[in-house]
């Protein structure tokens, strides 16, 4: 089916048609064929599960751009992570903007809805934004959609989001039957049962633009499902560096997916020599520019930093959360280059964005699960990392190796894995947990007033649709009466109302036993308990929301020491928290806290990497986790008419936002100054920004980190105070 006669049926743009005839693309693939004859584009609800690369989100583009032009129509694009919506927000900018077609994204700031994002014809939301603004009741939204585009639905078996995604699924559903839905999702084995769910047309393919071959390494032999074998002839240390040289001799790239135990970084160092013997003059220059760029100045630099640098000279990298999102992206973009020729993931990059190699590598099967030891991973899991193998337009085939350890484990994992399918979508709604939160939200958005509404919301959701809970409406009348006795809701005659705490709760997007936490735990300070910034942060590190350390039995005689150091200032105890109760869950309370509280004492990066085994990244997640949760302690403690406590709370955040004692506060707050900078302020006499008002450019250039043009900015920022509260403004809303 030609792509031109289908588009000039539908009457698409002369020149969207010809931009992409010109660009090569002439025919549907057999997927696409196959949902424009089951009437996507005629407005039907589809659902496509189909592999990686097969052309999902072309379709999605084709009913939204269809919408907007020819019916005025507004779409939602609802992507699982903030990588994967920043990708097809720049995709979906550079292609839809000459047909005039405005593209905006919002992935942030939860309790406070864009009331500028009404502007945009496709709006591209992570799950939880666009739950954000349902609970606003964001009129603007809802009424005025025509497509929503479901990305990785099957992450509706996520236990942490996808409870949000279902909810959200329902809801617009719901309030919005006349909208087109069409889900995107990875092979999975109950596509039927997903799309009964939508009351959706299914389009269920495994075809590939690449042929996938998938095979076990064991004694240098490559044992395909095709029955074809490889041999492996390398020389080389190790079995990972030998398959990795053989895919580059082909001229391909290489994707190695390893559990975190140990780091990516161990196997990386293991083949980058190997990865080096391939390179060319030219690509060494490349990454020699790329190896600077990564490290940074001389104070940002780590020592995983300066790993990362080591092996990306040798043309291989290393990409986890314990990077910066900076590194990561220059990472991404050299590979798609081709000149980083090798990198070592764990599995969530494959979950994120788009980065296909000739040969993807699963090392390991198995990881350590907290109570349960070395489990092996999904099948689903194994078959989105091979799902990487094969890059379009360079490859023929693409590759998916996995890697035994005798003949025996070999016949396993083709049992396990190759020749299994993975396993069904199954909603992860039921738990009280995740019930709780959405209960209060239905509630405080004034969706629902009473059990029997609820119920007949939860009627619309994949949980009720896979008849999982039989005891339903028990449970959700339990959760009523919880929310009623902590005061998140009320009743007036036969409805439900949230009061004041529960609308507080509900809009800063908080678990409600988050919320319990931070209320009780203001209470106490409020009658006299004596705090301490430990005793605050630790108040945080205890609630659900909180994002907190992995703990290993060689940390916990430390964090005992800590933990006994500090219990005095602790506000919160195992008699107020029973999760406290679970002794791994304290100490990787007491870990972030012990963490944070180094942090704002202005420690090193580096010093802290090294010290609690982490990375960059890592720092950064854990300090916006809890920048998020003081934000919301003060906006409680506001509700709770504790104003003072609402200033120490503030400052506390800017503190964490920064990593600075307070004593720096001030100095922050001028732009283009942070943790390092305003600390040689300060050792050099200017501690607050009045003792800058007579200083000259050349006083403060000669100031280590800062240069003429940073001191005329700080000199000009004195000069117009409120040139400087925009400035932050902007600023504060830039990190939202």
């Amino acid at each position: 089916m030609q792509i031109k006669t289908v588009l000039e049926k539908y009457h698409f743009p002369d020149e969207m048609i010809k931009a992409l005839t010109d660009s090569g693309i002439i025919d549907f693939y057999p997927p696409q064929e196959a949902a424009i004859k089951k009437g996507v584009l005629d407005g039907k609800n589809l659902l496509l599960s189909v592999p990686t690369a097969a052309g999902k989100t072309f379709i999605a583009e084709l009913c939204m751009v269809k919408s907007i032009l020819q019916n005025n129509g507004r779409c939602l694009y609802v992507a699982p992570l903030k990588a994967l919506a920043s990708e097809k927000f720049q995709d979906f900018t550079e292609r839809y903007s000459p047909l005039g077609i405005k593209v905006g994204i919002s992935t942030g700031d939860l309790d406070s809805p864009n009331k500028f994002l009404n502007r945009y014809q496709i709006l591209i939301a992570t799950a939880e934004k666009v739950d954000s603004l349902l609970r606003s009741r964001a009129k603007w939204l809802i009424d005025s959609l025509s497509v929503v585009i479901l990305d990785e639905i099957h992450f509706i078996n996520d236990a942490s989001r996808g409870p949000t995604m279902e909810i959200l699924t329902a809801r617009i559903r719901q309030l919005n039957s006349n909208v087109q839905m069409v889900a995107l999702s990875a092979t999975v084995s109950n596509a039927d049962e997903m799309a009964g769910w939508l009351n959706a047309e299914l389009v269920e393919s495994t075809w590939r633009p690449v042929p996938l071959k998938e095979g076990v390494y064991y004694n240098e032999e490559i044992v395909f499902n095709t029955d074809a074998t490889r041999l492996i002839k390398e020389e080389a240390p190790d079995d990972l560096s030998k398959i990795t040289l053989d895919t580059l001799r082909g001229k391909g790239q290489v994707l190695v997916f390893v559990n975190h135990r140990p780091p990516p970084e161990a196997p990386n160092h293991q083949i980058s020599e190997s990865v080096a013997q391939t390179l060319k003059p030219e690509e060494k220059k490349e990454l020699m520019i790329l190896a600077k760029d990564i490290v940074g100045s001389k104070d940002e630099a780590t020592k995983i930093c300066r790993k990362l640098s080591d092996v990306i000279l040798c043309g291989a990298a290393f990409h986890h959360a314990g990077l910066r999102p900076r590194q990561r992206k220059l990472i991404e973009d050299y590979f798609k280059k081709n000149i980083i020729k090798v990198i070592c993931s764990t599995p969530t990059l494959a979950a994120g964005v788009n980065l296909p190699a000739r040969r993807a590598v699963i090392r390991d099967c198995k990881r350590y699960e907290a109570g349960l030891g070395a489990a092996y991973i999904p099948t689903s899991e194994y078959k989105q990392c091979a799902g990487r193998a094969g890059r379009p337009k360079y490859d023929d085939y693409g590759e998916a190796v996995l890697i035994a350890k005798s003949l025996s484990e070999s016949s396993a994992l083709f049992e396990r894995y190759i020749n299994a399918r993975p396993e069904p979508v199954v909603s992860k709604l039921g738990s009280e947990s995740a019930l709780r939160i959405h209960v209060l939200s239905s509630i405080a958005a004034g969706y629902v007033h009473d059990v029997n509404g609820m119920f007949d919301f939860i009627s619309h959701t994949f949980l009720f649709h896979q008849k999982q809970i039989t005891n339903i409406i028990e449970l959700i009348g339990r959760i009523f009466d919880f929310l009623q006795m902590e005061n998140f809701i009320e009743k007036s005659g036969f409805r439900y109302f949230a009061t004041p705490f529960g609308q507080c709760v509900s809009r800063l997007y908080i678990d409600p036993l988050t919320g319990i936490i931070l209320r009780e735990g203001l209470k106490k300070i409020h009658s006299g308990k004596s705090f301490s910034s430990v005793g605050l942060l630790h108040l945080l590190t205890i609630t659900p929301d909180a994002e907190t350390l992995n703990v290993g039995e060689k940390n916990y005689e430390d964090l005992e020491d800590f933990a006994h150091k500090f219990e005095d200032e602790f506000i919160m105890g195992e008699d107020d928290v029973a999760a406290l109760e679970d002794y791994y869950f304290y100490m990787a309370s007491i870990k972030t806290t012990w963490m944070l509280t180094r942090w704002i004492d202005e420690e090193k990066e580096e010093t802290l990497c090294d010290s609690f085994g982490i990375g960059p990244g890592d720092i950064h997640r854990h300090t916006e986790s809890i920048q998020w949760l003081l934000h919301a302690a003060s906006i409680i403690a506001d509700l709770l008419s504790y104003r003072q406590l609402t200033f120490v709370l503030e400052d506390l955040r800017s503190r964490v936002r920064y990593g600075i004692k307070a004593e720096l506060l001030n100095l922050v707050s001028l732009r283009g100054v942070g943790r390092v900078r305003a600390r040689n302020l300060f050792e050099k006499g200017f501690k607050k920004i009045p003792d800058l008002k007579f200083a000259s450019v050349d006083d403060l250039s000669g100031i280590p980190q800062i240069g003429k043009t940073l001191a005329k900015d700080i000199l000009e920022q004195i000069k117009s105070p409120r040139k400087r509260a925009l400035q932050l403004t902007i600023q504060d809303e830039a990190v939202k």
